[in-house]
């Protein structure tokens, strides 16, 4: 039979860990991720630590998988959203990034990715992979050429920053401008009409 601290090491589950890994990382920056610190946390032993990790480079290897993972793949692998048709899918990817706060990690990694070549090859490839499933989308919805890149980038970029820039609590109006975003996503641009299939 394990004793107490034995079950209290393996009642702190991965995600726990990782959870509280991301949290640290947007507080104090990745150097602060350390094993003492999170364990301290957690309100558990540096022991329970390695019921799930070999050690730190572990964990934060098994951090940025959880990003892409928890806040990407969720989102571009859901089947629900694929069998939508494009302008609804458009509608129900931002209501979902801002409901589930999908790029709450983005600014931390971003930093992090600044100062780490192999951190920096794992965000770029989460950025294509926001990127191509935003043209897809597109795409269906008729754009092309510099229309269609407008629009792939405009949004990735602007939903990845929404909550940092534009933090505030008015549901509202969030609600409103969300409307009105998804409409002038969905319209050809007057000066391009050539950038939409007809």
């Amino acid at each position: 039979m394990d004793s107490p601290d034995v079950k209290k090491n393996k009642g702190i589950s991965k995600d726990q860990w990782l959870v509280k890994a991301l949290e640290l990382l947007v507080s104090n920056g990745f150097e602060a991720v350390k094993i003492e610190r999170l364990a301290k946390l957690l309100g558990t032993s540096r022991s329970g630590f390695y019921w799930h990790f070999k050690n730190r480079q572990d964990l934060l290897q098994h951090l940025l998988d959880f990003w892409a993972l928890e806040y990407t793949s969720v989102l571009i692998d859901d089947l629900d959203i694929k069998k939508l048709p494009a302008d609804k899918r458009l509608l129900s990817v931002m209501k979902m990034i801002r409901d589930h706060k999908l790029a709450k990690y983005d600014l931390a990694m971003n930093a992090w990715a600044q100062v780490d070549p192999l951190v920096d090859e794992i965000v770029q490839r989460v950025v294509k992979m926001r990127l191509d499933f935003s043209r897809e989308i597109f795409v269906e919805l008729g754009f092309v050429g510099d229309e269609l890149e407008m629009r792939t980038r405009l949004f990735t970029c602007y939903h990845a920053w929404e909550g940092v820039m534009f933090a505030d609590a008015d549901q509202d109006k969030n609600l409103r401008l969300q409307t009105l975003r998804h409409k002038m996503f969905l319209t050809p641009s007057s000066s391009a009409g050539c950038g939409v299939q007809v």
